[in-house]
């Protein structure tokens, strides 16, 4: 496997509308395939850069001078591109990673101006800041929490490492080394690839966008809440595809976080902090909340249906599966036994989504993992099966039957997050058969199957549009870059770009992006 911070494309074929080569007619997958080593998303290869986090008392946490810069090439800065949006891979130093987290490794961003100043550092105004040809410095403060970041080498015009900190009331209490990438386009690519076009963006006001379904000739977009922008629900009238219309909103007070969607005709399910938000779309252009379920302030992250069975993956107060009988589809109603209120090994909860295929349920559970569960029994959920990796967070899963065997594609979110193939016709013996991957400090988010071709987004590195058909070797033959370090609004954080995902049987690809909104896509 390739070490897992250098930016890369996994077992990517000769794609003659990407790349320009011969065409080849592919042989169909016979379903044999070698097992892959799995060594998770994080590998530890040291220290990311050649500087220190003093603990020394003499000088102010967080100053220029609390910082060992003497083994650094600081002239490399010179070279280094001063504007647009970095994205970091922090590696705390041993016994420096800050009390609440549990792991040696987390996701960073700043954003610089055009000239070169600093305007974002984790996601806050800066605060303070030294940034000349041969010093990058700056700090922001959230709370009492003064975080910093200074360069010490360049390793070329678009990255650099150095060292990071965070100090509460004066004192240390997190050190890092990190290397940090500017989110230009990925190899320098086209906007678009393999004949995907634009036809319309529409802006979309409510939060930040974070999914999408179409149906009767409008998508629905659901927005998370954000500080001063609340989330819920738009409606765009896309029966002109190249002219879409905004025609209505739904935005509950006390309950507008809203996370992602699924609908059963006209009923739609959202999952919310809340519960499930059960919204009626009967007139497109007039939502109306009909309910949320259950009672007791569930904070449901996905929801999917399956006939008349709706699935609710919970985070929090205890991470749980939720299983409604919908017959009556706006009134669901808790199938009494289902409910895995307790966590419990032998029994299967859910984080953030959840697919079903030929009477079985496949979980995402963070960092439990990928689970697979039998409902033929629908008033009992049973385990049958589960893949986890180090440093991982399952996150959203496609599934389908390739060669007789069932195949998932199975995607992380966060650091080092990619895509795995895994082999789950066993499922007490899932096996890792392929993977793909780009930029170690982007993450993937969302994907969709439509028979041998797979949907990604990924967030700052747009839409993936993969060949599948045979799963041991995944091929990339489209791409569009939805994401610009330009936009309004755009952030430095990990899950900007790309987000929601819906793929219509006619040749139309629907995408949100955080700042842009609403992209309708046209496939050759």
């Amino acid at each position: 496997m390739l070490p897992a911070r250098a930016a890369w494309t996994v077992l990517l074929a000769c794609a003659a509308s990407v790349l320009g080569c011969s065409p080849s007619v592919e042989p169909t997958w016979d379903g044999n395939y070698v097992p892959m080593e799995e060594r998770g998303d994080w590998v530890d290869s040291g220290a990311l850069s050649t500087c220190r986090v003093l603990e020394d008392a003499s000088v102010p946490c967080g100053s220029l001078e609390s910082f060992d810069l003497s083994a650094c090439k600081r002239r490399s800065l010179e070279d280094l591109e001063r504007r647009g949006v970095f994205r970091a891979e922090l590696r705390y130093e041993p016994g420096g990673a800050p009390p609440q987290s549990r792991l040696p490794v987390a996701p960073a961003g700043f954003k610089l101006g055009v000239t070169g100043a600093p305007e974002l550092v984790m996601g806050a105004p800066p605060v303070a800041g030294v940034w000349n040809s041969r010093t990058l410095f700056f700090s922001s403060r959230d709370g009492d929490a003064f975080s910093t970041f200074v360069g010490c080498n360049a390793v070329n015009e678009r990255v650099l490492t150095g060292c990071f900190s965070v100090c509460r009331n004066g004192k240390l209490e997190a050190s890092a080394t990190f290397r940090a990438e500017r989110m230009s386009r990925f190899q320098d690519e086209d906007e678009s690839g393999g004949g995907l076009k634009l036809l319309a963006e529409s802006f979309v006001d409510l939060g930040m966008p974070v999914d999408v379904l179409v149906t009767q000739e409008h998508a629905f977009v659901i927005s998370e809440s954000r500080p001063g922008r609340p989330g819920g629900l738009t409606v765009f009238d896309v029966s002109d595809r190249r002219a879409p219309v905004a025609v209505g909103r739904l935005s509950p007070e006390g309950n507008a976080d809203w996370k992602n969607a699924t609908l059963m005709g006209d009923t739609l399910y959202v999952a919310t902090d809340a519960g499930i938000a059960v919204v009626d779309i009967t007139e497109p252009s007039r939502p109306a909340l009909v309910r949320t379920v259950p009672e007791g302030g569930f904070q449901v992250s996905g929801v999917s249906v399956e006939g008349e069975r709706l699935y609710a993956t919970v985070e929090a107060p205890e991470r749980e599966t939720l299983v409604f009988d919908i017959s009556t589809p706006r009134e669901p109603s808790l199938v009494e036994n289902v409910t895995l209120s307790a966590r419990n090994e032998d029994r299967p909860s859910a984080g953030r989504g959840a697919v079903t295929h030929q009477g079985r349920l496949y979980l995402n559970q963070q960092q439990d993992g990928f689970k697979v569960a039998d409902i033929s029994n629908p008033n009992h959920l049973a385990l049958l099966g589960k893949y986890t990796y180090p440093y991982g967070s399952s996150a959203a899963s496609a599934v389908g039957t390739f060669a007789g065997r069932a195949i998932a594609f199975e995607l992380g979110r966060g650091l080092g997050a990619r895509l795995r193939v895994l082999e789950a016709s066993e499922p007490s013996a899932i096996q890792k058969i392929g993977e793909y991957g780009l930029r170690h400090v982007v993450s993937p988010r969302n994907l969709e199957l439509r028979g041998s071709r797979l949907y990604v987004t990924y967030h700052q590195e747009g839409l993936r549009v993969l060949d599948v058909s045979i799963p041991t070797r995944v091929r990339e033959v489209a791409w569009f870059n939805t994401y610009r370090e330009t936009d309004d609004g755009r952030g430095d954080a990990l899950e900007e770009g790309a987000t929601g995902l819906h793929v219509s049987e006619d040749g139309y690809v629907y995408v949100v992006d955080t700042a842009r909104g609403l992209l309708i896509l046209e496939e050759p």
